[in-house]
């Protein structure tokens, strides 16, 4: 930065052809305006102005620098005021809903990113399974998983949100490990009611679909408290990659039938309406766009 200030103010004595005018300009006194002058001179081994006691004339290497720098400095004061721009038409509150799995494990270091790239958004981050009314709560937008009903909401697409099965080790050893989907009828399994058909799992694998009906004492809401079912060794488990990521990674529970695809599910950025959306909200959606860059 101490450069650019240098340049800026080269720029302003040589258009003003005064070092009082353009100290003024810049807030410096004329001798330390005159000692950055110097001290660009010296970095561009190059005399750049012609002093007199009544005048500051431009040598030819300082015209040739103002032709090449004034262009350049132009375009990145326009940056600067196009930013400082942006940043005030971010400022304001936003309110944003999630369900509470994924907004725990997967949106909170996302928005404290963007909190930390746009410091006056103000973020709400509210966590809930249930289906929020965006217009009548007051909400900017919500973050979803899954297939959207139809409708009069906009909705983003974010990132794929692929699933996985699995079970723990224990559980395996002792009740045998599936190798096709139509085995899991014949196992018990862990029943996540947040799911919209929660005893319906499709598969796919080469183009080919498969659905099966699965059942099983257990069932709860939640791919975390699904995955810690799994892992205490209560059943068979399908669930978001996201939620089982840790827990495979340690061995506690493992996927199964990994060459049967789970059906996938997608992550979308829900709001009313795009024709009035606020700027601070364009920005949030772009930002989740680029962080989860096409997978969660």
């Amino acid at each position: 930065m101490d450069r650019i200030d240098a340049l800026r103010l080269f720029q302003a004595v040589a258009e003003l052809e005064s070092f009082t005018r353009a100290a003024e300009r810049h807030s410096l006194t004329p001798g330390a305006a005159s000692k950055q002058i110097s001290a660009l001179e010296e970095r561009m081994q190059a005399r750049l102005l012609e002093r007199t006691t009544r005048s500051v004339r431009l040598t030819d290497a300082g015209r040739a620098l103002l032709e090449r720098v004034r262009p350049w400095l132009t375009e990145y004061e326009a940056i600067e005021h196009g930013l400082a721009a942006d940043n005030a038409a971010a400022a304001g509150f936003l309110r944003v809903a999630a369900p509470v799995d994924f907004g725990s494990a997967r949106l909170i270091e996302p928005v404290t990113a963007f909190m930390e790239q746009w410091p006056s958004v103000e973020v709400r981050l509210d966590l809930s399974d249930r289906m929020v009314d965006l217009v009548d709560e007051g909400y900017d937008l919500a973050v979803r998983l899954g297939h959207l009903p139809d409708s009069s909401l906009i909705a983003k697409r974010l990132a794929d949100a692929p699933m996985t099965t699995i079970a723990s080790p224990a559980w395996l050893e002792a009740e045998g490990r599936p190798v096709h989907p139509s085995d899991l009828a014949r196992h018990p399994c862990i029943i996540d009611r947040n799911r919209p058909a929660p005893n319906l799992w499709r598969f796919e694998k080469d183009g080919v679909k498969t659905d099966v009906k699965v059942d099983g004492r257990l069932s709860l809401n939640g791919a975390s408290a699904a995955v810690a079912a799994a892992c205490a060794g209560a059943g068979i488990a399908c669930i978001p990659s996201w939620a089982a990521r840790a827990a495979i990674a340690d061995g506690r529970v493992v996927s199964l039938m990994d060459d049967w695809t789970p059906e996938a599910r997608e992550l979308w950025a829900v709001f009313p309406s795009n024709r009035y959306l606020a700027h601070r909200v364009r920005l949030f959606v772009d930002f989740l766009a680029g962080w989860f860059k096409g997978s969660v």
